[in-house]
C-alpha cells in the first residue's frame, strides 16, 4: 500500500516557543498526544471508497462549533462541506486528514478528494496560532509552483481552525529516509530530489519567502515522482522582499527542527534564504548516504564538537565542494539562496549548452535582419533614458517572468504561465514597445494558444490574455482567436 503521510514526519518535531510564563524561560517541543488520542478512531479507519460509503448518509457527526473539543472520525463534517475519510498524518502545527469536498462532488469533480490541516491543541494555546495558520495559507496560496505543495484556502467552524489543500498520494520523505538510513537512496533516485527541493525553494525565495522550518517529514514524493514542499507555517518573508508590511512575524513563534537548524536560527538571528540552503544540504546529504552529517546534532553542537562530514561516494568533486558550502555552519560561506545553489550544484547540462550553441548559430545567421528590425520599431524612450528605479523594476519584472517560462517549459503548468504573461505584460507598461517585453509576451501567448488548441475554452483565454496589455490585445493571432465563431 503506498504511503499518504503529507504532513510533517515523526523524524524531529517542530520546535515552538510556548506562551510567556515565569517559570519558564527556554524552548519546549510541541506535543500533540492529546489531538492524537482524540483521532486515533480515524487510525483504525481504512480508506474510504467514495462510490460506496460517501454517497450513503455517515453515521450522525454534526460540524464541529464552538466550545466542542476536536474528535474527528471518519465521517465527522467540518464547516458542513468536508467529510473526514481518514488521518493522514501530524506535524507540528496539526493533523492533517484526508477528505472529501461535498461541494466538489456536487460539481461532478472527477477528483473531490483533498487534505484538510486542523490547528492541533498544543499549537492552539499559542496565542498567535491562528494567525500563524493563516500565513501559511496565504504564503503558500503565492507560491504556484509545481514543487510546493497547492493551497485551497483557510478556515474556520467556530473554534476549529483549518486549511485546506490538494490531496498527495506517494510517500513523506522522511520516511524515504528512515527506510534508507545507513545506505542512502542512490544517486539516481536522490539527484532528482535534490532538484525538485531546490527548485521549489528557488521560487518562494524568489518571491520573498523563507521556509525555516526544512526537514524531511515536510517534504513529499508523489507517485510521479514529484517533490512536493510543505509546511510553511513558520516562513518567514524577507524584510525587504514587498513594500506590504505584517505585523505578525512568524519567528515571534520561536519555532524550528534543531537537527535541521542554522547557528543563526538558534541564535535568533534574521532569517536568511541560506537558512533553507542548509537544510537542503542536510537532506541532500541524508538522500547520498544515509546519514544525517552532523549525526543528528544541533548545529551549535556539531560546531563545538568539530564535526566533519565526509564526501559521499556518489558525488563528483564539484557537487561536494558545492554541498559542503551548504552544510557550512557560517552564512557566508553558504551558497546566498537556492537559485544559486542550484546552478552551482547542477551547472549548464548538455541539453542547455546544445540550445545554448543553436541558439548562438541562429543569432548569427539572423543578425542582420534582427538588427534591421530593431532600429526600424522600438519604443519611444530608449530604455537608457528611463529614471533608474524604473529601469531596475522593469529588470526584475522581466527576470521574474523568464523564471516562471522556464518553469513551464520543465512542467507545462499553465498557471505559472498566466504568472509569466502577468510578469511581462507589468514590464512593458512600465516601457510600451521594449522589444524583449515584446517578444516575450508573443512567445507566452502563442504558448497559451498551442496548449488551449481545439478547446471550448481557447477564445476565454484569448479575451482573458487580451485584457492583460495593449500589446496582446493587439496581437494578430489572439485576435484571430478571439473572433472566430464560437
Amino acid at each position: 500500500m503506498t504511503k499518504s503521510n503529507q504532513d510533517g514526519g515523526d523524524d524531529e518535531r517542530t520546535r515552538l516557543r510556548p506562551s510567556p510564563a515565569p517559570e519558564d524561560d527556554g524552548r519546549t517541543k510541541i506535543h500533540d498526544e492529546t489531538i492524537a488520542r482524540a483521532a486515533k478512531p480515524a487510525l483504525q479507519a481504512q480508506d474510504v471508497t467514495v462510490g460506496k460509503t460517501l454517497h450513503r448518509s455517515p453515521a450522525p457527526s454534526p460540524p464541529l462549533s464552538a466550545g466542542t473539543q476536536i474528535n474527528l472520525t471518519q465521517g465527522s463534517v467540518v464547516k458542513e462541506r468536508f467529510v473526514i475519510e481518514s488521518l493522514l498524518g501530524r506535524g507540528g502545527m496539526g493533523i492533517v486528514f484526508a477528505a472529501i469536498d461535498k461541494r466538489k462532488q456536487e460539481a461532478r469533480d472527477p477528483n473531490p478528494s483533498i487534505a484538510i490541516k486542523i490547528l492541533n491543541a498544543d499549537f492552539r494555546s499559542h496565542p498567535d496560532a491562528l494567525i500563524a495558520l493563516q500565513r501559511e495559507a496565504r504564503k503558500a496560496q503565492t507560491l504556484a509552483h509545481p514543487n510546493v505543495v497547492t493551497v485551497f484556502d483557510f478556515d474556520r467552524d467556530g473554534s476549529t481552525v483549518f486549511m485546506t489543500m490538494e490531496r498527495l498520494r506517494g510517500n513523506s520523505l522522511d520516511t524515504m529516509v528512515r527506510d534508507a538510513r545507513g545506505r542512502g537512496i542512490g544517486r539516481a533516485a536522490a539527484l532528482p530530489i535534490v532538484r525538485g527541493m531546490a527548485e521549489g525553494l528557488a521560487y518562494a525565495h524568489r518571491k520573498g519567502i523563507i521556509h525555516s522550518d526544512l526537514k524531511p517529514g515536510n517534504l513529499f514524493v508523489t507517485e510521479d515522482g514529484t517533490t512536493k514542499i510543505l509546511d510553511f507555517g513558520i516562513s518567514r518573508a524577507l524584510p525587504s522582499a514587498s513594500a506590504e508590511q505584517d505585523v505578525f512575524d512568524a519567528g515571534s513563534l520561536g519555532a524550528y527542527s534543531e537537527a535541521y537548524a542554522t547557528p543563526e536560527m538558534i541564535e535568533g538571528v534574521d532569517p536568511h534564504p541560506s537558512d533553507d540552503v542548509y537544510a537542503l544540504g542536510l537532506i541532500a546529504y541524508e538522500l547520498f548516504t544515509g546519514k544525517h552529517p552532523y549525526e543528528r546534532r544541533s548545529a551549535l553542537q556539531a560546531r563545538d564538537a568539530g564535526l566533519t562530514p565526509l564526501a559521499p561516494k556518489d558525488l563528483t568533486r564539484r557537487e561536494w565542494r558545492v554541498l559542503q558550502r551548504a552544510l557550512a555552519f557560517d552564512r557566508s560561506v553558504r551558497p546566498a539562496d537556492a537559485a544559486e545553489f542550484l546552478k552551482l550544484f547542477f551547472g549548464v547540462t548538455r541539453l542547455q549548452k546544445s540550445l545554448l550553441a543553436s541558439v548562438c548559430v541562429l543569432a548569427l545567421l539572423s543578425g542582420f535582419l534582427w538588427y534591421r528590425n530593431y532600429q526600424a520599431a522600438g519604443p519611444a524612450v530608449p530604455f537608457a533614458q528611463l529614471p533608474a528605479a524604473t529601469q531596475e523594476q522593469f529588470k526584475s519584472l522581466m527576470t521574474e517572468g523568464d523564471n516562471e517560462w522556464r518553469f513551464y517549459l520543465k512542467d507545462h503548468n499553465l498557471v505559472v504561465l498566466y504568472d509569466a504573461i502577468d510578469q511581462y505584460a507589468d514590464a512593458y507598461k512600465l516601457h510600451p514597445r521594449n522589444r524583449n517585453a515584446t517578444r516575450a509576451l508573443q512567445r507566452a501567448a502563442d504558448a497559451f494558444l498551442e496548449a488551449t488548441k481545439g478547446k471550448p475554452e481557447q477564445q476565454a483565454v484569448a479575451e482573458a490574455l487580451a485584457a492583460k496589455s495593449d500589446y496582446l490585445a493587439k496581437y494578430a493571432p489572439l485576435e484571430a482567436v478571439k473572433s472566430a465563431n464560437p
